[in-house]
């Protein structure tokens, strides 16, 4: 049979391997999962977790396959796996799939090294709490503590206690029985309050266990989700305190994220003005009429202001665990403390103070779902208010230049970005401005650790909301370069948006690569002045030693041509201003903007220097 392919039996058969078609324990964590509505899989292969791998491909070859149930509901069809270049890459990727579409990810890796290499994507989706199943492989219980290849078990580097500290749940499956209840706990774990990542480590033979059709259970009536309920002492508290009587600010915390809209219209309510920490800066428009800015790390003067106002009687502070990070240490300020009505999910961890005028624990949708119904309801509320279209209390929501709006209410605290607008380098005050005029409004931006966030957060003002994503908990660098390719899996309507420094992306650019061979519409703006910046300024700002921050000068657009993508290179305020955005999103596939900064332009990162030299 000389010059032909052979078929998968045919080559189990040359290695004196058993060939099958019984439905296997792999086919089985397939089935349920598209049951729960995960269509996408990312990770890298290796020998341990080719068990998976086939699995896929068989579902996707018999996308109404024979584990399928007959479900109330209509499950996913096709089960796509992102192929990513390193598998840290691959939980980030998921990490930025899970935020976009709001459902649980799922990703995976091979034992030993492959599995390790996981484990700073994970820990940053624990800390900020993302819905993910991480699937790792076990070699063959036999050799446990044999010192295998590879060998993860407990009598080695016991991979599923070290996912134990950056997961909800780690478990190994040491019988097939335990399979199925170990699978559905798992993913309800991950996607109940607090939400994070889990983790199922699967020695080989369970990967491989043959099991009946039977044996499956049709979960389709399983909706994962948060508890509904909250106190009801302190809900009927909050609607004491916070009346029209009363000058009332709210502060956002990442937690508020989902149910943003409905709180913003009880602060419009209340005219209540608004401030949230950097994560939860995505939350409400930038040129809202009671917005104030960002509380904590390159945040505003205007939202210290509007937190330390001595008239103020009520913080109604939402979703944040006001660690000093997010709030620049402000919210232990004995004055701050006695005003804070606090609230937040069931079984949060908080740094707030038992002094505080209020604690309500619950489901956030609950709690301002109803305490909306509560302020429109009122009878003392004024009949022209109540009957207000809530749309009327922003400001010019169409207007474009929302940074100049900024600007005039000095929610931009450092230089005015309409004074660099004729800079010969480009200033990334200026980027930053510009960015929401070059690209569509419906653009999503992912925005990675070190200078790009003190540029973002500052200085990148979206009058969208919900479209701004960023992962403060753990500090990532490299992850909106993973998290904007999975975001870009999850909608491809938009264009995403990765704003990253040239350390960032020597880290994780290659997964760009993904970007290409998905055809997906990625941005990537890569902030390059030829160092570790924030080390840099940091350095120099707290006068330490001025060491280890230089990087080499790299043409990061030839790169990206190199490996199949577009690439631009930006030099001045000029080119940036004649780029045309419209001709470079006419093609599916990622584009990369090199864009030279001016390197001498300090970050606002003044309360990160305070907290590292108190500590």
């Amino acid at each position: 049979m000389a010059g032909e392919k052979m078929s998968n039996a045919m080559r189990k058969e040359a290695l004196d391997l058993p060939v099958s078609n019984q439905t296997t324990a792999a086919d089985f964590i397939l089935d349920y999962l598209s049951q729960v509505n995960v269509d996408k899989i990312f990770g890298v292969p290796g020998g341990a977790i080719e068990p998976l791998f086939d699995a896929i491909a068989r579902f996707n070859r018999n996308s109404n396959s024979s584990m399928n149930m007959k479900n109330s509901y209509e499950a996913p069809l096709l089960m796509d796996l992102i192929v990513s270049r390193h598998e840290v890459g691959a939980a980030f990727m998921a990490d930025g799939y899970a935020r976009e579409s709001g459902r649980m990810a799922v990703c995976c890796a091979t034992t030993g090294p492959g599995s390790t290499n996981l484990i700073t994507g994970v820990a940053s989706a624990y800390m900020d709490q993302i819905p993910m199943l991480v699937l790792t492989p076990q070699t063959s219980m036999a050799n446990f503590g044999r010192y295998d290849l590879q060998d993860s078990s407990d009598d080695a580097i016991s991979i599923t206690s070290m996912f134990s500290k950056c997961t909800r749940y780690s478990s190994v499956v040491t019988h097939i029985d335990q399979l199925k209840h170990k699978l559905k706990k798992a993913v309800k774990i991950a996607n109940t309050h607090p939400r994070g990542p889990v983790h199922l480590s699967i020695p080989m033979e369970i990967w491989n266990h043959a099991m009946d059709g039977g044996e499956m259970v049709n979960n389709g009536h399983f909706v994962p989700g948060q508890h509904e309920g909250y106190e009801h002492n302190g809900y009927g508290e909050l609607c004491r305190l916070a009346t029209n009587d009363k000058k009332v600010l709210f502060l956002l915390g990442p937690g508020s994220l989902p149910y943003a809209q409905t709180i913003v219209e009880c602060a419009e309510l209340l005219n209540a003005e608004i401030i949230t920490t950097p994560a939860a800066k995505g939350a409400v428009q930038a040129n809202h009429c009671l917005y104030r800015g960002v509380l904590g790390f390159a945040g505003h003067t205007q939202a210290i202001e509007a937190l330390l106002d001595e008239g103020l009687d009520h913080i109604i502070t939402i979703g944040t665990n006001l660690n000093p990070f997010e709030t620049a240490g402000l919210c232990s300020n004995s004055a701050v403390i006695e005003k804070m009505i606090y609230i937040n999910y069931f079984g949060s961890d908080s740094l707030v103070s038992d002094e505080s005028a209020l604690q309500l624990y619950g489901s956030l949708n609950k709690i301002f779902h109803d305490f909306k119904k509560h302020l429109l309801a009122r009878p003392a509320m004024n009949t022209a208010a109540k009957n207000k279209p809530l749309q009327q209390c922003y400001r010019v929501p169409q207007y474009a230049g929302v940074t100049k709006i900024c600007c005039e209410r000095n929610i931009l605290a450092s230089t005015r970005v309409d004074q660099l607008e004729k800079s010969l380098v480009v200033k990334p005050q200026y980027l930053m401005s510009k960015l929401p005029e070059l690209l569509p409004s419906t653009a999503r931006y992912h925005v990675d650790a070190g200078n790009s966030w003190a540029w973002a957060t500052h200085y990148l003002h979206l009058n969208t909301t919900s479209n701004y994503k960023i992962a403060m908990g753990f500090g990532s660098m490299g992850w909106a370069v993973g998290a904007s390719v999975g975001a870009a899996c999850a909608q491809k309507e938009a264009p995403v948006v990765c704003i990253t420094g040239d350390g960032s992306y020597l880290m994780s650019g290659q997964e760009i690569t993904v970007a290409v061979q998905q055809q997906l519409s990625v941005i990537f703006v890569v902030l390059n002045d030829s160092a570790y910046g924030m080390v840099k300024h940091g350095q120099r700002i707290g006068g330490a030693e001025e060491i280890g921050f230089e990087l080499p000068t790299v043409d990061f657009a030839l790169m990206a041509q190199a490996v199949g993508a577009r690439g631009v290179t930006i030099r001045n305020a000029q080119e940036l201003d004649e780029l045309d955005i419209t001709s470079l999103l006419s093609e599916r596939g990622p584009v990369l903007l090199d864009v030279h900064i001016d390197a001498e332009e300090v970050p606002p990162m003044a309360s990160r220097l305070k907290e590292l030299n108190r500590g």
